[in-house]
Order: structure tokens, then C-alpha cells, then sequence
């Protein structure tokens, strides 16, 4: 009896041995199990050393959809930057710089277009997020935006479409939103037939509402576009507005009535807006329900 459970010990032992040694390194595996343990996505990657989380923002301009010459509707990709120190790995252990992950096992920056006249921009799908082991991460959603465009007062076949974004729920002290690039992406732009790529600007701007005290920073986009079946006489280095709603044109700041107060600094390319805007309390108390 002593004799059989022995050998039965041993089998076991042995196919033990056998299913274990058989199965291959998993690298990936390995570093997933090592970031991911005790993470919690609803915390920012926040620290006592660097309270901010810091997020580059661009935009990649691919197509126009749409555009009247009021509004205009774009497919875009979205490039996102950000460090996450808790998703690290030493590459004196593990033989991989980088790996993908869905973005929804993760925090991601709630990064919005305040400006667009729908109710949200489309994402066409949600992308995974690639992360590199210095905790670095990048994302490049695709995403249909919709938003206004303004008509040039010098010549009618010139509009102005503003990309207004920023963080939906946090103030600069907590998320500080950056350029990637003073201007929008169009290498991988497709020429459209009605309406022709001008040119653009990018501004990054920190806003003061009355109903809190921290600042909210945003970025601005401002895209020039041109019919093309317009036959009037047209010089871009004399008559086009380079810039709508605080860009720089001509070494000056230029805004409309209704428009945020835009103080230049021009060594960090910044903006600081004192009016309030809607979606926050004004000094009368009153909130418009148009977004940020």
C-alpha cells in the first residue's frame, strides 16, 4: 500500500515537473502581472514629488467630413502623452520596452472638446494605449469632432474653425494640459474637394471662473480653410487673419467682443483669460449650458 501511493506521489510529482517546464516565457505576461498588481485606474498617476499630472495634446487633421461654412466636421486622431510612474519595468529583467493595453484597464486624461455644438465627440473605436517601461504612455484615439467656424471679415471664402480643449473635471493644479505642436498635424491629410487647407495655429490658454479659485488650462486650434471656387483675389501674407479669438497675428493679440480677455505671455507662448465662459457660475450666478 506504502509502495502505490509512493509511485502515485511521484507520477504526479513528475507531470507536475513536465506541465510547468513545458510552458513557454511570457514575457508580456509577466511585466502585466508586475504593473497591474494593486493598480487602481481611478486614481491620477499623481505624486507627492509631482502633485500634476502633465498631458501633452495634438491634433492630427485626416479628413473633412463636412463643412458649410458654419460648421465643420473633421476626422481626426487625438495623440495623448502622459507618465504614469506605477506602470514602469526594468528592462535589466525583462527583454521588452513596450507593450499595448486597452484603455479602460487604465486612467486616461478626460480630455474634451468644449466647443463642439454636439453633445460629444465620436470615437470610431477605442484604441489600446501604448505603454514603454520608463512609464511613458501614448494614445492616439481616432475621433470625428464637430465644431463652429467663423466667416473672415476680409474675404468671405475664408473661414476660422476653433478646437477648443481641455480637462472636464480637472483644474491646472491637478492635470496641466500642453501643446505637442504650436500648429495641427496634416501629413496625413486628404485634400478635400470644396474646401482647401489654408493653414493653422495653436495656443495653449489658462482660464479663471468666478465660481473657483484654481485656474483651468485649455489648448486652442485654430484651422484656416479656403473655398476653392472662389475667384476673388486672395494674398496670404497680406489679407489673411493668421489667427481668431486670441492667436497671434502681426505680433499682437487679437480677440472678438465676446470673446474670453487674452493676456500674451509670449516667452511660454500662454495665455491668460479673466472672463468667465459658459459652463461655469458667472458673477451674476447664472451658468449657460453650452460647455466649457
Amino acid at each position: 500500500m506504502l509502495h502505490t501511493a509512493m509511485m502515485v506521489y511521484f507520477v504526479w510529482i513528475a507531470c507536475f515537473i513536465l506541465s510547468v517546464s513545458g510552458r513557454p516565457d511570457m514575457i508580456e505576461e509577466e511585466i502585466l502581472d508586475e504593473i497591474l498588481y494593486n493598480y487602481n485606474k481611478l486614481a491620477r498617476p499623481a505624486t507627492t514629488e509631482h502633485p500634476t499630472v502633465k498631458v501633452e495634446h495634438g491634433v492630427n487633421l485626416i479628413k473633412i467630413e463636412e463643412c458649410d461654412g458654419k460648421t465643420l466636421k473633421a476626422m481626426t486622431w487625438l495623440p495623448i502623452a502622459w507618465t504614469d510612474p506605477r506602470l514602469k519595468w526594468s528592462l535589466d529583467f525583462y527583454d521588452l520596452d513596450a507593450l499595448t493595453l486597452p484603455s479602460d484597464l487604465l486612467w486616461t486624461p478626460d480630455i474634451v472638446l468644449y466647443n463642439s455644438p454636439s453633445s460629444h465627440a465620436g470615437n470610431a473605436y477605442n484604441p489600446r494605449v501604448y505603454i514603454f517601461n520608463s512609464g511613458s504612455l501614448s494614445w492616439y484615439p481616432p475621433t470625428t469632432i464637430t465644431t463652429n467656424c467663423e466667416r473672415s471679415e476680409i474675404d468671405d471664402s475664408i473661414i476660422f474653425c476653433l478646437m477648443r480643449f481641455g480637462s472636464w473635471s480637472y483644474h491646472g493644479k491637478a492635470l496641466d494640459i500642453v501643446l505637442s505642436s504650436d500648429f495641427v498635424d496634416t501629413e496625413d491629410y486628404i485634400e478635400h474637394p470644396e474646401w482647401e487647407y489654408v493653414n493653422s495655429t495653436a495656443y495653449r490658454a489658462v482660464q479663471k471662473y468666478a465660481c473657483c479659485p484654481e485656474a483651468y488650462p485649455y489648448v486652442m486650434y485654430n484651422i484656416t480653410l479656403r473655398r476653392r471656387d472662389n475667384s476673388q483675389s486672395y494674398n496670404e501674407e497680406t489679407n489673411l487673419p493668421h489667427s481668431i479669438n486670441g492667436v497671434i497675428e502681426s505680433g499682437e493679440t487679437k480677440y472678438n467682443d465676446n470673446s474670453d480677455t487674452a493676456v500674451l505671455d509670449k516667452d511660454s507662448n500662454t495665455y491668460q483669460t479673466n472672463n468667465t465662459i459658459s459652463g461655469k457660475e458667472t458673477d451674476t450666478g447664472k451658468t449657460d449650458s453650452g460647455g466649457k
